[in-house]
Order: C-alpha cells, then sequence, then structure tokens
C-alpha cells in the first residue's frame, strides 16, 4: 500500500512537472531561470530513487548503517522538496490570476515550514499522553497503578541516539510511573546498536518496579543484507542481552506478576516469532494465530495486561478472554497525524483498522501508541513521539 501510494505520488509530481516547465517555456521565461527549474526538478525526483538505487551499490552488504542513513536522508529532502511543490503546483495550473500566484507561493511557504518544523522540532518532542482506564476487575490494592508506556525506538534510526535516549529519559522519569513497559522495536537493523553507551542510557529507562519489554520485527535482524554473519536467532538473543544488561525484564511468550500486599496483576508479553514475521508488513490479523498456549497456566480470573507489538493481534486476544488491556506500537501512525478534536487524519487510517490511541470492546481495551523513533525519514509531521502514562483505576 505505502509503495503503491509513493510511486502514484512520484509520478503524479513528474507528469505536474513537465506541465510546469512547458508552462515556463511558453511565458518567455529566461534560459537561466528555466535551466535552473530543470535542474531543480530532475534533483528533487532523483532522491526518491537514491536509496534503492544505494542497495546494489557494491558496499551494500558491508554499511547498512550508512545505507540506511542515506536512504533516510534522501527521503526526507524528497519530501520537504515534493509536497510543498504539487501544492504550489495545484493553485498555478488552475488559473493565471497574480493573486491566486502569491496566495499559491504563500501556501506552499507554509506548508514548508511545517514540513521543516516536523523534521527539527516534533521528531524528538516527546509529549507525555495521560490515560486514565476503568476495569471491573482491577484489584483494589492497584487502583491508581500507573504505567508508562513506550514503543518503537528504533536506536539505529536515530540522528544522535544517545542524546535522544538522555532526553527521553528524563521525561520518562517525570511520570513517577510505577512500571515502564516497553512495546518492541528497540534497534532498527540489529544488535550491534546497542552499545555500551546506548545500554547505560537505557538503563535510566525505568519505572518504580523496574522495566518489562519484548520483541518487535526489527529486532529480529531480518533488515540486514548479511544474516549470516550474526544469524536472526543469535541477533535476537544479543538484543534479548542487552535489555537485560539495560535492567529490563523480557517477556517471550511469558508472564509476570505484579503484587500488592495480597493482590496480584499479571503481564503476558508476545515474542516475535517466525510464525508473526510473515505479518510483519502486513495489515491483517495472522491466520491461525493461537494465543492459548502463551497464557497457559495464567489464572483466567487475574487482571492481564498484554504487551503485543503487533496491534492486530488485540482481535484473537479479545476472542479468547485473555487480555483485559493490550498495549501495542508497530504502526507509528506513519509519522504523520493530525487531530482536530474527535477527529483524527492519518494514511495509518487507510491500512489498519485500529492505528492510534484507545480502542474498546466487551472483552478488554486496546491502546496503541504513536512510538518514540523514526523510520524511513527523518521527521515526525504531528504525530509527536508519545509516552503514554496509563492510570488503572477500578470502576
Amino acid at each position: 500500500m505505502i509503495q503503491i501510494v509513493m510511486f502514484l505520488v512520484a509520478l503524479l509530481t513528474v507528469v505536474l512537472d513537465i506541465r510546469t516547465y512547458k508552462r515556463l517555456c511558453d511565458s518567455g521565461v529566461g534560459h537561466v531561470w528555466r535551466y535552473s527549474f530543470l535542474g531543480f526538478i530532475v534533483i528533487a525526483n532523483l532522491l526518491l530513487w537514491a536509496g534503492p538505487a544505494l542497495m546494489f551499490s557494491p558496499w551494500a552488504m558491508t554499511a547498512q548503517q550508512p545505507l540506511m542513513r542515506l536512504t533516510s536522508l534522501s527521503l526526507t529532502l524528497y519530501i520537504l522538496l515534493t509536497l510543498p511543490r504539487l501544492l504550489l503546483y495545484a493553485l498555478l495550473l488552475t488559473t493565471r490570476r497574480r493573486g491566486a500566484r502569491w496566495l499559491a507561493g504563500a501556501l506552499s511557504a507554509a506548508l514548508l515550514a511545517v514540513l521543516v518544523y516536523g523534521v527539527t522540532v516534533t521528531r524528538t518532542d516527546y509529549r507525555i499522553k495521560p490515560v486514565v482506564l476503568h476495569f471491573d476487575n482491577l484489584p483494589k490494592s492497584f487502583d491508581g497503578y500507573r504505567i508508562a508506556f513506550i514503543s518503537d525506538i528504533h536506536i539505529g534510526s536515530m540522528c544522535n541516539a544517545e542524546k535522544e535516549l538522555e532526553q527521553l529519559s528524563h521525561v520518562v522519569e517525570s511520570t513517577r510511573a510505577d512500571l515502564l513497559a516497553f512495546g518492541g522495536d528497540l534497534v532498527n537493523l540489529s544488535c550491534e546498536e546497542l552499545s555500551p553507551a546506548i545500554v547505560e542510557r537505557l538503563s535510566r529507562l525505568r519505572g518504580r518496579d523496574g522495566t518489562v519489554a519484548i520483541l518487535g520485527n526489527h529486532d529480529t535482524g531480518t533488515y540486514i543484507f548479511d544474516t549470516l554473519s550474526t544469524p536472526r536467532h543469535a541477533n535476537i538473543e544479543r538484543v534479548c542481552e542487552g535489555m537485560r544488561r539495560a535492567g529490563w525484564r523480557t517477556l517471550r511468550d511469558s508472564t509476570e506478576y505484579l503484587r500488592r500486599g495480597c493482590d496480584s496483576i499479571a503481564i503476558t508479553g508476545i515474542d516475535y516469532t517466525e510464525e508473526l514475521l510473515l505479518y510483519k508488513h502486513s495489515f491483517d490479523t495472522p491466520q491461525g494465530f493461537d494465543p492459548a498456549p502463551i497464557f497457559e497456566g495464567v489464572e483466567p480470573s487475574l487482571f492481564n495486561i498484554t504487551l503485543s507489538h503487533l496491534p492486530q493481534l488485540w482481535h484473537p486476544l479479545c476472542e479468547g478472554g485473555f487480555s483485559d488491556l493490550t498495549l501495542s506500537g508497530h504502526v507509528h501512525a506513519t509519522q504523520i497525524k493530525a487531530e482536530c478534536g474527535k477527529i483524527r487524519l492519518s494514511p495509518a487510517m487507510l491500512m489498519y483498522r485500529e492505528w492510534s490511541g484507545l480502542y474498546s470492546a466487551p472483552q478488554g481495551s486496546l491502546y496503541i501508541t504513536d512510538g518514540i523513533g523514526y523510520v524511513g525519514f527523518y521527521g515526525r509531521f504531528g504525530a509527536n513521539p508519545e509516552v503514554t502514562l496509563i492510570e488503572l483505576r477500578c470502576k
């Protein structure tokens, strides 16, 4: 879906570039201006294909991180140079009035300013989003229990990972949460991103009761070209080891219990297995996924929180009555979101049934965070990086 949309936008842009260039030629604009515009549109359009072209370069097998960074940079520049241009064309090519030209220029400049703001400010503007949830079966000892939920850090994609994690740790600490829960995708390409300095900063991300974490699709190491040097299972183990060195407790199809006096609640983490890898870029619920073995031995009457990187797993969890509250990430709201009251718009809504925020059903609730990091391009447009502060309340 994303690839199709990008292809259609790229095709539309080229068509409008050609029409605009012909209009410049017909208007008698000088050679310098015409050739400058031609050079600009050629370079701007080539930016979209720079990343894929680099994948076939001789050093693509040995320099995945630099390749990923260059690809993200080229796509970011393409977005900055293309979307304002499309808006400009939409107005200029439909009228020849001078007032419309000024309006087109002003709106195009405003859109460019919004995009630049998303790249330079919103990208690391961490927001605490408070969410209060009421449950019939929550033990009274846990009334008011606070969980800080984060997901999708994607360390390898960060422009300055050490600085950004330091900033994030201060935000998490300010929540004074009882527990920190992490929803997967700690790294972007491989376990090599977990340097000692990074692990030290991750150790600062914790609640009073510590940190529980699960794996996401990027943590499996299946996004690198050469998987022979670090096989998938070895990459996963090294990511888990990095989490343990940071003091995090990993939940891999397992459950741990939190206790307050005589009361307990269960926290279950769904591992990112080979079965789920088939759905890492799918928008559908995995066929045949049976969560029952994961919850074997967990008392059904016990209040349960489930960490699932894929939000689609909420449906089989609800059908089986396994989880009272499911926490997910993965979607990022495609890092593009606009909100006005109850109205929310994002490309993610075209792909996922549940894509951001709170969803409820009689069998349980789902919360999808917009995540922390960024993938594909260096920006977040409206979709601020989110630290969700969930407060559990008894009804």
